[in-house]
């Protein structure tokens, strides 16, 4: 059992999968990270592997984008526009989270784990743009039966 930890270490030190960005590369960091925090861990490692900082989690932003989750779910509707008519911004904002006017939004429908999640939208040019955002500090991420909501925003 111990090997398994040391030839992980050794592969992650040896550089690996991870130290060339790639589109195949998101399974194999959701796997090195999974154990040291989840979504957010994986998501600042794959942030430093293009040079980029990483997020903190917002409980206010992931409050909303649990809500939308929520509310996609109830209605069986995937949009970024909600049934209400509001956005991210307006979401983001009407959850306490005022920022200074970046926010963005990741919507997955289906996918059985915030791994699968993760690795849809790290393979997604629109979606991976988002995960790479310069503007961004924070993050929120939701799910509710198969509805998944990852929103970013520069604060809270």
């Amino acid at each position: 059992m111990r090997l398994i930890p040391a030839l992980l270490a050794a592969f992650l030190l040896s550089g690996g999968l991870l130290a060339a960005p790639s589109s195949g590369s998101a399974e194999a960091l959701w796997m090195a990270s999974s154990s040291s925090g989840g979504f957010g861990a994986a998501l600042n490692q794959f942030r430093a592997n293009y040079g980029l900082g990483g997020l903190s989690e917002s409980r206010v932003l992931s409050s909303a984008a649990q809500a939308y989750a929520e509310d996609m779910a109830r209605g069986d509707d995937f949009s970024h526009t909600g049934r209400d008519g509001s956005n991210v911004v307006v979401r983001a904002r009407a959850a306490g989270c005022q920022g200074q006017g970046y926010f963005a939004e990741n919507i997955a429908w289906g996918q059985r784990s915030a791994q699968d999640a993760f690795n849809g939208w790290a393979t997604s040019s629109g979606h991976r743009a988002n995960m790479l955002g310069r503007n961004y500090g924070v993050f929120g991420l939701g799910e509710s039966q198969g509805f998944w909501v990852l929103m970013f925003a520069d604060g809270c």
